[in-house]
């Protein structure tokens, strides 16, 4: 009797995973996630990420060797002007990504992936020239 009791609860256990894991895996929230209007799509807040991070890098790299006191007139980029995106859009976009890590790391990781390219091209182009 009591081997079959165990089996019972055996199967139940099973049946309860069973439907837990469906149920999870059914939620797929952010493979459907709604970017709403005011929100940067994927390739644009990648494409402003992407910017962002290649101005930043100009500027501490100093690759117009210039001195401390010119360097704001002269790495003036302004990669929300350059993209026709407001403040307040980027911002907006911010929050939202950040709500939703799954997204933003797809997103980061498309960023990632095209600095990679072009570290790739330029390592290929000086290569080129010796």
């Amino acid at each position: 009797m009591k081997l079959r009791t165990n089996k019972s609860c055996l199967k139940s256990f099973i049946s309860l995973l069973l439907i837990t894991v469906l149920f999870f895996s059914c939620n797929s929230e952010d493979a459907e996630l709604k970017i709403p209007d005011n929100i940067l799509n994927r390739e644009q807040y990648a494409k402003v990420l992407l910017d962002m991070t290649l101005a930043e890098s100009a500027a501490n790299l100093n690759v117009k060797n210039l001195r401390i006191e010119k360097m704001d007139s002269a790495y003036a980029f302004d990669p929300l002007k350059e993209n026709n995106i407001t403040k307040t859009q980027y911002d907006s976009s911010v929050a939202f990504y950040s709500r939703h890590p799954e997204v933003y790391k797809e997103v980061y990781d498309n960023v990632l992936e095209r600095l990679s390219e072009m570290e790739a091209q330029r390592v290929a182009k000086d290569s080129l020239k010796k």
